[in-house]
């Protein structure tokens, strides 16, 4: 079971974390349970990095997040990854931006924690480190970037209903611009 995977299941209850005992167990059971998940439900996020325009991602929750994102783009809209936050202080890079027109919106997927900040070992702690100088790099140029937490992915739906939301905000802002 993929570390990611791992991370989402933690989000999941009793249920989640048996699906990690059955990653961890050494067996074949874990490709089991993907493959009838992905017969019973074909509309479940496939795994690995890649994205389905052939984009490789960071990670697993970039990855969902970015694809949920590209199919619900407008007409003029871009959907920029790993671009800098501020052209003339290049060294802050945001996940994801939404862009029409003048109008642009920043998105950092937290695929550390979810957002009580927990994290399992020193690697979360470090990108959590990470995520949290990216963060004051925001408030120091008044930019309010959207934050999706692991634990979001929990809610699919939930997190669906966000993004189509982002998508509408830039539409309608872009649209002005």
């Amino acid at each position: 079971m993929a570390s990611r995977t791992k991370g989402i299941c933690r989000f999941l209850g009793a249920e989640g974390q048996h699906l990690v005992f059955l990653g961890d167990s050494g067996t074949r059971e874990w490709a089991r349970v993907q493959r009838l998940a992905a017969q019973r439900w074909p509309g479940l996020p496939h795994p690995g990095l890649v994205a389905r325009d052939g984009k490789t991602m960071d990670s697993l929750p970039e990855r969902i997040v970015y694809d949920m994102l590209r199919g619900l783009l407008r007409r003029h809209m871009k959907l920029d990854v790993h671009q800098p936050i501020l052209q003339q202080a290049g060294d802050y890079r945001a996940d994801m931006t939404l862009r029409k027109g003048q109008a642009s919106l920043f998105i950092e997927v937290v695929g550390c924690c979810g957002s009580d900040r927990i994290t399992r070992n020193q690697k979360e702690q470090e990108w959590l480190q990470r995520f949290d100088k990216r963060m004051a790099f925001y408030r120091a140029h008044a930019i309010a970037p959207v934050c999706i937490w692991l634990d979001q992915f929990a809610q699919p739906g939930t997190l669906r209903k966000l993004c189509i939301n982002l998508v509408d905000t830039i539409a309608l802002e872009g649209a002005r611009s």
